[in-house]
């Protein structure tokens, strides 16, 4: 009988002990992204020229529409793209999303903007998921993953 109320004592207090403890969702430790890696991929895109070397739209490989372009992510927020011949100019930021209602963790965002009345340019246009980056390599995609951008450096 004493160890069964040693038992039931040990397993009660465990079990306050579990439920006494508080989940804090707010928590920006279980952050997937933070601001450092905001600044960490502006660093990146900054320094140099990238090309593509995957563009996956709507499920189509259209990576060969550009060919020959040099994209520089520049300081004041412009991104311009030129293929000797063509020339492109747009906007670029990076920042955080943490409206997500179905996680926990903050969404960082490469947002791309090109007004143009080019098909293959505009399709660019998108707040772009970074799905992860490293100083020669920027891997995106749409919020339903039906597109698909890699930017790698020249």
């Amino acid at each position: 009988m004493k160890i069964t109320y040693w038992r039931t004592a040990m397993l009660l207090g465990a079990l306050a002990l579990m439920t006494s403890c508080e989940n804090d969702d707010d928590d920006d430790n279980n952050d997937l992204f933070n601001s450092a890696d905001v600044s960490a991929l502006q660093n990146a895109a900054q320094s140099g020229s990238w090309r593509i070397t995957r563009f996956v739209d709507d499920g189509e490989d259209v990576t060969s529409a550009f060919d020959g372009f040099v994209f520089t992510f520049n300081a004041n927020g412009t991104v311009t793209s030129d293929n000797g011949a063509n020339s492109f100019n747009g906007t670029w930021q990076i920042e955080l999303d943490d409206d997500d209602d179905i996680d926990d963790t903050d969404d960082l965002e490469f947002v791309i903007t090109f007004s143009t009345s080019n098909d293959d340019f505009d399709d660019l246009t998108e707040d772009w998921d970074v799905l992860e980056f490293s100083d020669t390599r920027i891997r995106l995609a749409d919020d339903d993953a039906d597109d698909l951008l890699t930017f790698e450096r020249s």
